[in-house]
């Protein structure tokens, strides 16, 4: 999440979480439902939370593989990168 976040510096984005449970904050509320929308197009089941469904959460199961949450965490970096360019 960290690097995701240190990518897209100028998202405002921030990492948010403890355990399994991580979220990532927008400063533009838009972006997380367009992140969310996106990694959703690409097999990656996540949701929105927050007043204004600014965080994009991950509550992965606890029997996920470190080979799985590898997988998930690429298919959220590339939800991040192709929805950049928001308007």
């Amino acid at each position: 999440m960290s690097a995701i976040r240190d990518e897209h510096g100028a998202l405002g984005a921030k990492v948010r979480g403890r355990g399994l449970m991580w979220g990532l904050e927008f400063a533009d509320t838009r972006r997380a439902t367009a992140v969310a929308r996106r990694a959703f197009e690409l097999g990656l089941l996540i949701e929105t939370s927050g007043p204004e469904s600014e965080v994009v959460k991950l509550l992965p199961a606890l029997t996920t593989t470190p080979e799985e949450l590898a997988e998930g965490l690429r298919t959220l970096a590339r939800a991040v990168r192709d929805t950049v360019r928001l308007p």
